[in-house]
């Protein structure tokens, strides 16, 4: 039984959204460092975020699913769809003021915005939805 990570998460609901809808399909799903992430956020990056594994003879149904389900959006500067989706951006007075007191208080920043980042013009946006 091996197992192969399908993707990976910030947040344990996009993670358990993801296995919802894959168990509907009846892929058996597995969830991996939801529980350090939750409590530990900044070790996010450390052990690769919440993962959601499922079985080898799987990955092609769950490949297929993961196409279906995912929107593309287009960079509105440069048409690419080379995007970074939900990036937290901490542009302007206010992200830099956040990550500075952040600095020195050895805290999570505590502003930020959600935007789509495109990978290629480095343009920031929010996608009309």
């Amino acid at each position: 039984m091996e197992l192969i990570t399908i993707k990976t998460f910030d947040n344990s609901i996009d993670a358990h959204l993801l296995r919802i809808e894959l168990e509907n399909e009846g892929i058996e799903c597995y969830i991996y460092d939801e529980h350090t992430v939750t409590v530990f956020p900044l070790y996010s990056n450390a052990v690769g975020g919440i993962k959601v594994n499922i079985l080898k003879k799987d990955l092609e149904l769950a490949k297929s699913i993961l196409l279906s389900a995912i929107k593309t959006v287009i960079c509105p500067n440069c048409a690419s769809q080379n995007i970074i989706l939900n990036y937290k951006s901490m542009k302007g007075l206010k992200g830099f003021l956040s990550a500075f007191t952040s600095l020195f208080t050895v805290s999570y920043p505590l502003h930020y915005k959600m935007v789509n980042k495109c990978r290629d013009c480095n343009e920031e946006f929010i996608s009309e939805d």
